[in-house]
C-alpha cells in the first residue's frame, strides 16, 4: 500500500492508496497508540474517542488528538489484555458518564472491570478520580476477553464478554448461562451500579445470570447498533470468522459450532442464530466488527454492514437488508475498530496506530 502526504481541511494528513477493488479511500485523520475502540459522544463536539490498548483516552480533534483520560495504572495491557471498551450515555452530557472494559489483575488474578468515568468540564475529559465500577468479571486466562460496549436505542448498556480464554472454551462457558463469560450483557445504568431490564430475556429463569442478553458467543469484537439491530463480528477458532446480528435470549452455538459449522462434534444440534456471514480461514483469522453505512457519500457502500479481517487486512460488506458477503479487497492494515462520526462518516483503526476516514474513491 503506497502512503502519500496530504493537507486536509489545515491538518496534516495520511492517505492510503488501497487496491482498486475497495471502491473508496482511506484518509489518515489521527496517529494513536495501539487503538481499540472508537466512539463519539451523542453530543457536543463533533469528533471521535479513541481508546488506546495501555489505559488511555485520547479526542481526534482537527488539531491532533487531545489526551482525555489516563489510567494506564490501573489497566493491566498486553496481548488481548488492556482497554478494550468505550460507549458514551445516550444523554451524555447531561449525564456525564462514559463507560469503559479494561482488564486488571489482582494477586495475579486477571478480571474484566466495566466501569463509568464523568466529566467534569462539560465533556472535554474524564476525571480519573470518577471511577465507580458496575461489574468485575474473573477472567480464566488471558486472551478471549472481549470488550465492546454499546448503547441500544433502548437505553440499555450492552456488554461483550468472550468465553474467557485458552482454545476450544474448555470451561465450556458459551453454553453455560450460569457463567457471564461467552455471553452479551444488557444492563440499565440508569441507577448505580445497575439494575436488570424489566423486559430482560432470562430475568426469571432459575440458574441463569439475568444480565445475559444473548450467549454461545467465542470473542465478539466490534458491536454496533443499526437503528434497533445490534450487529457484531464474532472471532473463530480454527475455521471460520462470522458476522451476527442480535436476538434478544439467542443463542449463537458456541462451543458446539464455528459459525454456521459443527466445532468438533457432528452432527451438531441446537436451536441457534445464523450468523448474516461467514468466512473461512486462510482468507482471514479474525474479523472485526464494523458499522452499517447509511447516506450516498459512498454509492457502494450505503446500506451495506462495513467490516474487516483483522490478520489479513480483507475488507468485507453485506447488505443491511439481506445478501451475500461481498469482498471489497485486501489492505496492508491490521484493521481493529470501527467508529462513525455524528455527520455519517465512517473512521476505522489500524493497529498500528493510524486512524483512517474512508472517503469516495
Amino acid at each position: 500500500m503506497t502512503l502519500a502526504a496530504v493537507l486536509l481541511v489545515g491538518v496534516a494528513c495520511t492517505e492510503a492508496a488501497p487496491p482498486p477493488a475497495l471502491g473508496f479511500k482511506l484518509v489518515g485523520v489521527a496517529e494513536v497508540e495501539s487503538p481499540t475502540a472508537l466512539a463519539v459522544p451523542p453530543a457536543g463536539p463533533d469528533v471521535l474517542w479513541a481508546a488506546e490498548q495501555a489505559g488511555r483516552l485520547v479526542r481526534l480533534t482537527p488539531a491532533g488528538p487531545v489526551p482525555a483520560l489516563d489510567i494506564r495504572d490501573r489497566v493491566t495491557s498486553g496481548g488481548e489484555t488492556g482497554l478494550l471498551g468505550l460507549a458514551f450515555a445516550p444523554d451524555w452530557p447531561a449525564d456525564p458518564r462514559a463507560f469503559v472494559n479494561y482488564t486488571f489483575k489482582d494477586a495475579g488474578q486477571l478480571y474484566t472491570r466495566i466501569a463509568s468515568f464523568r466529566t467534569a468540564d462539560g465533556g472535554l475529559t474524564l476525571q480519573p478520580g470518577s471511577e465507580v465500577t458496575l461489574l468485575v468479571v474473573e477472567q480464566p486466562w488471558s486472551n478471549h476477553n472481549s470488550g465492546p460496549l454499546a448503547f441500544g436505542p433502548d437505553g440499555m448498556l450492552y456488554v461483550a464478554l468472550g468465553d474467557g480464554g485458552s482454545g476450544g472454551d474448555p470451561h465450556g462457558t458459551g453454553q453455560d448461562r450460569s457463567d457471564l463469560l461467552g455471553s452479551i450483557l444488557r444492563l440499565d445504568v440508569r441507577t448505580e451500579p445497575y439494575a436488570i431490564p424489566t423486559d430482560q430475556p432470562f430475568a426469571s429463569t432459575p440458574g441463569v445470570r439475568p444480565e445475559i442478553w444473548a450467549y454461545g458467543v467465542r470473542n465478539p469484537w466490534g458491536m454496533h447498533f443499526d437503528g434497533t439491530t445490534l450487529w457484531f463480528g464474532d472471532v473463530g477458532q480454527n475455521l471460520w470468522e462470522e458476522v451476527n446480528k442480535g436476538v434478544a435470549g439467542g443463542n449463537y452455538g458456541w462451543n458446539v459450532r464455528e459459525g454456521a459449522h459443527c466445532y468438533e462434534e457432528s452432527p451438531c444440534s441446537g436451536s441457534f442464530v445464523e450468523p448474516v456471514a461467514e468466512y473461512a480461514h486462510p482468507e482471514g483469522a479474525s474479523v472485526t466488527g464494523g458499522m452499517v453505512v447509511r447516506g450516498p457519500a459512498i454509492p457502494l457502500l450505503d446500506g451495506k454492514y462495513v467490516f474487516a479481517d483483522f490478520a489479513t487486512g480483507q475488507f468485507f460488506a453485506v447488505p443491511a437488508s439481506g445478501g451475500p458477503l461481498e469482498r471489497l479487497g485486501a489492505t496492508q492494515l491490521h484493521p481493529s475498530t470501527f467508529g462513525r462520526t455524528r455527520d455519517g462518516r465512517l473512521h476505522v483503526a489500524d493497529y498500528g496506530g493510524t486512524v483512517y476516514r474512508i472517503d469516495p474513491p
